[in-house]
């Protein structure tokens, strides 16, 4: 409230007798009549008129610039023209309402900043008045009353208006300080596998695992405040990722380099058995369950789940993959293609090539997409790790950070729907 009887004793009355203390609607169409364009025009003029009056009387040489404006670097972009009174600082004010809107949220500014606004526009009227009559050479200079005035109002609501953004600043940024905290121990956890000899290794892979539960939930919320709910997975399933991980894994493909790389052979991971859930499961298949070390009433294992799923074991995945390269490199090199045999270890001998499911082949494609666009998030938001105190709390306006955030949702949702939907297992 200093700022607030700052202003109102700038404007030559006590606190409950000056007319401007409180927002009128007189001041409120004088705003709207200061952003008529015939009026807008004139207020590059006459601020640089009102500045270049600044500190010609002794006792008018107050500092004009807030602490804030030099104290909070995420704003210093209003002031890099250099000018004391930077005029799109002040058509902020006249356009200012009771509301700013970040990521979705609006948040109110408080009384005080309104209050400090409507003395900056009272203590402008005067002004505009004695600039006209400058500019006509009805006097030959301002009065020192006036410029005064006006910059006292103009420090006081600067000030507050600096502070009142910055705070509305940190809250919007929440969502994404959260993400970047849930982050570093997934990274870290990752990295300490790799010094962890066996069966420590896995210990640390559930701990990784938690981990990943914590990031994924906290990207949702994020994802939540910048993407409409049609562009984005409500309900993201973690053991999506550890699934996309093993599909890669079966065919050997080590062109993603992801951090999830090994996460799949986390132990104790079960996938919702959904013949289970209709009709009892013939004797074959519960035996099958349990030598693959999935417990009756927690679910499949990941790698049944798979073989159920895709139609392929890990055998025949990697012989798939084997044949694929092999064919390559026989197109390459001699032009000709032996399209429906292969040669085994024993020379002689030809088997037929492995064929593969149609859902294990788009299974691959969907798996290097999620976990590419998963990589990408990461890296945008460890690249936004040291400069939370410079963006642009608006984050829904940021287009490559948008981009990047979409593209990560469009395909979890796309490879939840194809691979951990009930309808899609026989």
């Amino acid at each position: 409230m200093a700022l607030v009887a700052a202003g109102n004793n700038m404007m030559g009355g006590s606190p409950g007798g000056s007319p401007y203390n409180m927002a009128t609607l007189g001041i409120r169409s004088l705003r709207e009549e200061y952003m008529r364009p015939m009026h807008r025009s004139d207020i590059p003029r006459n601020l640089k008129l009102i500045e270049e009056h600044v500190g010609m009387e002794s006792h008018a040489a107050e500092p004009v610039a807030s602490a804030e404006r030099l104290d909070l670097p995420r704003f210093q972009y209003l002031f890099k023209g250099g000018e004391l009174l930077p005029p799109a600082v002040f058509i902020a004010a006249l356009e200012m309402g009771s509301t700013e809107t970040l990521n979705g949220k609006q948040m109110a500014f408080d009384t005080d900043v309104l209050i400090l606004r409507d003395n900056l526009v009272a203590a402008y009227k005067p002004a505009v008045q004695c600039c006209r009559r400058l500019l006509t050479k009805e006097i030959t200079n301002l009065p020192p009353r006036i410029v005064l005035n006006f910059m006292r109002a103009w420090t006081a609501w600067e000030s507050s208006w600096l502070r009142n953004r910055e705070v509305h600043s940190v809250e919007a940024l929440q969502p994404l300080a959260k993400a970047i905290l849930s982050l570093e121990p997934l990274l870290l956890s990752h990295e300490k596998e790799r010094l962890l000899p066996w069966p420590r290794v896995q210990h640390q892979k559930v701990v990784t695992l938690k981990c990943l539960e914590g990031f994924v939930h906290s990207l949702a919320e994020l994802a939540a405040c910048v993407l409409p709910s049609l562009q984005r997975e409500l309900a993201h399933d973690t053991r999506l990722l550890l699934l996309m991980d093993h599909v890669l894994s079966l065919n050997g493909d080590t062109n993603v380099n992801s951090c999830l790389q090994g996460l799949s052979s986390t132990p104790e991971v079960h996938f919702p058995d959904h013949q289970a859930r209709g009709a009892p499961p013939s004797p074959k298949a519960m035996q099958d369950m349990q030598m693959t070390g999935a417990r009756e009433g927690k679910g499949l294992a990941l790698d049944t789940y798979a073989f159920k799923l895709l139609g392929a074991s890990t055998g025949d995945a990697q012989a798939a993959a084997k044949q694929r390269t092999k064919l390559l490199s026989q197109m390459q090199g001699n032009g000709t293609a032996q399209a429906k045999t292969t040669t085994n270890l024993g020379g002689g001998a030809k088997m037929p090539i492995v064929k593969e499911s149609q859902l294990h082949r788009k299974s691959q494609v969907h798996a290097a997409e999620l976990l590419t666009s998963f990589e990408c998030v990461k890296d945008v938001l460890l690249s936004l790790k040291s400069t939370l105190e410079y963006i642009d709390p608006a984050l829904d306006k940021d287009e490559v950070f948008v981009g990047h955030l979409q593209r990560f949702e469009r395909a979890f949702k796309r490879a939840k729907r194809l691979f951990l939907e009930p309808d899609n297992l026989a």
